[in-house]
């Protein structure tokens, strides 16, 4: 009994702590008749990524990542980061086993980096546009570049034949997400955003 008692204390205490934050988010201090270029925020009840128009970029990204853009077409790239057992396991929520999750929230695991090309964003359904500058952009492509680490690796193809799944730094748990790392990147680019952001929610409605 007094295990369960701190199990739903720390439970509690963490999910209040989640949504006090978003109520003090980190501000940006830059004016936004500055921002010109629009980024995107993809998002799910359990997951955030971030969407890029090249069309801002000076990267080339083919030579990045020949394996998967190689003479495609593309306009638009979404980068998300997470537990690598639950990105190569489980291509619908509904496919989440209860040891991966177990074993991706309690234990520092492996992450991936999840990348997708495609050419609008017209249909999607949860997705949030950004206004950034021209610097800002540039910050968050680099901070994304160096989420893959010294050396960008392939490790296997995705869900639908226009995603594949790569190598990435640090390791996911509860503290670390998916949705920590597109925080953090927004934070440190000077967007308002919550000072820590464990849940997709987070990261939502700091922006709003």
């Amino acid at each position: 009994m007094r295990f369960l008692k701190y199990l739903i204390l720390l439970i509690f205490s963490y999910i209040f702590i989640v949504f006090l934050l978003i109520f003090f988010p980190k501000k940006s201090k830059i004016p936004s008749n500055l921002k010109n270029i629009t980024i995107y925020i993809y998002y799910d009840s359990m997951h955030s990524d971030i969407i890029l128009d090249i069309n801002n970029s000076k990267i080339n990204w083919q030579n990045l990542f020949p394996k998967l853009l190689k003479d495609k077409d593309y306009r638009y790239l979404e980068f998300g980061w997470g537990d690598r057992d639950t990105y190569l396991n489980t291509p619908d929520w509904s496919d989440l086993r209860l040891s991966t999750a177990f074993y991706a929230l309690f234990i520092n695991t492996p992450a991936l980096i999840h990348l997708i090309y495609f050419n609008h964003v017209d249909n999607f359904t949860h997705i949030k546009k950004i206004k950034v500058t021209k610097e800002q952009y540039r910050f968050i492509e680099e901070r994304i570049l160096k989420s893959f680490g010294d050396k960008i690796t392939f490790v296997s193809k995705g869900y639908w034949g226009i995603d594949a799944f790569y190598s990435a730094r640090d390791k996911y748990n509860i503290f670390n997400t998916c949705n920590t790392w597109t925080g953090n990147i927004l934070r440190d680019a000077d967007i308002t955003m919550s000072y820590w952001t464990p849940i997709s929610y987070s990261v939502i409605y700091s922006l709003d």
